[in-house]
């Protein structure tokens, strides 16, 4: 009898313990590119080699968040990039893609900024330009999700954005070329040592 009792209380503690676990919320805000030069930087010891500064497109993202874990902080969120270009050879929009996993998310302030980028290599391969802009790009697409990322409430259906309905969830039913890996994480990126206090850090790839 000590037996079954046992059981039927460790039963009906099983779902206060789930009720417990840590909800989380986001709802991306906003989604914009623009244009950023190569940072340069001063650096003793190696001998200076002369460049030509280069242009790269910077995809930021803001994301309203919230968190009922004690901790005020999101343990991961994955984010799922989207570019539209027009490729002046075949004259046809491309879909470029790129996914960046970010960690402790802090919530305190109830919104955060990510960003990736589009490297000039890319962006002079298809537009032919040794200096595009922001105007190069057609269109952009944010998906966001985590573990215990909900939506509800004023978040809504707030884990993905587009800046462009060209159709319904394009970035998802795409049926041209598409290159993927070609939006790259900002630690990839020679811009990876600023505005460290402005966005989240990235997880690396074998954690």
């Amino acid at each position: 009898m000590k037996a079954i009792l046992t059981l039927i209380l460790t039963l009906t503690l099983i779902p206060a313990l789930d009720a417990q676990q840590s909800v989380h919320r986001a709802k991306i805000l906003k989604i914009q590119g623009q244009s950023q030069q190569t940072p340069e930087f001063q650096v003793s010891g190696p001998r200076d080699k002369a460049t030509n500064p280069r242009y790269w497109i910077e995809i930021e993202a803001e994301i309203e968040v919230e968190t009922t874990d004690p901790s005020g902080f999101i343990p991961e969120l994955e984010a799922q990039w989207f570019a539209v270009i027009l490729d002046k050879h075949s004259k046809k929009p491309v879909r470029l893609l790129g996914k960046t996993t970010f960690k402790n998310l802090r919530t305190k302030d109830k919104k955060i900024f990510i960003s990736a980028y589009i490297e000039p290599d890319t962006l002079e391969r298809l537009t032919g330009s040794s200096k595009p802009s922001d105007s190069d790009i057609e269109g952009y697409a944010l998906t966001i999700s985590g573990a215990g990322i909900v939506t509800e409430g004023r978040h809504g259906e707030g884990l993905s954005k587009a800046t462009v309905e060209k159709e319904a969830k394009w970035w998802i039913t795409w049926q041209g070329q598409s290159l993927d890996g070609l939006i790259v994480p900002k630690s990839k990126t020679p811009f990876a040592p600023l505005w460290t206090d402005r966005y989240p850090t990235e997880k690396a790839l074998s954690q």
